[in-house]
């Protein structure tokens, strides 16, 4: 089965089904970014703004990438796949199904360092990655994206999330021996001073 059959099948599956997903995808956008920055601003501000600058970094990079590769969308190749999601623009890789995969990443890594609870960390993963996945599904069945572009897309975004907080944590051990590195200086000083 072919990219555009996937494409046909789950457009042919129902209104319903549709219509859960025209919703479900808007937890791939910057409503999505915006609830899942919540917990991470009000547990761990230096994390949320690690978040916050892989996010902008992320979805500037995607929209370089779009228009080098510039790949026309499924409806624009093939009139009979509609455009539920009301898209523009080119197609690989999934904006949404990177974002999805951003999300996902940055509240695993924020959950990882919550809790200990094998059990918490357990469903919590699933149910992100399920997360994730299903908002790629989503861009699929609105007839938005083709299946490579929501793996690039999904693929793109735990990378570039895993970069993020990489940078995140050199950052965090770089302050962290800084202020060790004062502190020893202030209690050398007060020591000289006595």
């Amino acid at each position: 089965m072919g990219e555009i059959e996937i494409i046909y099948a789950l457009q042919g599956a129902g209104e319903g089904w549709i219509t859960f997903f025209r919703i479900f995808t808007l937890l791939g956008s910057w409503l999505g970014f915006a609830i899942a920055l919540m917990p991470l601003f009000f547990k761990d501000r230096k994390l949320s703004f690690a978040y916050v600058a892989t996010f902008v970094f992320s979805v500037l990079f995607n929209l370089a990438l779009k228009a080098i590769i510039a790949r026309p969308r499924p409806f624009d190749s093939f009139e009979d796949v509609i455009n539920y999601a009301g898209a523009d623009g080119y197609s690989m890789p999934s904006s949404h199904a990177m974002c999805g995969a951003i999300i996902a990443t940055f509240l695993i890594y924020f959950l990882f360092k919550q809790t200990k609870n094998v059990w918490g960390r357990t469903f919590g993963m699933i149910g992100l990655s399920l997360y994730a996945i299903l908002v790629a599904f989503s861009r699929m069945i609105l007839g938005a994206h083709y299946l490579s572009d929501v793996v690039v897309g999904l693929i793109e975004g735990v990378l570039l999330a895993i970069i993020g907080i990489i940078v995140y944590n050199v950052i965090c051990r770089k302050l962290a021996k800084k202020k060790v590195k004062e502190e020893g200086n202030e209690i050398t000083e007060r020591e000289d001073k006595e």
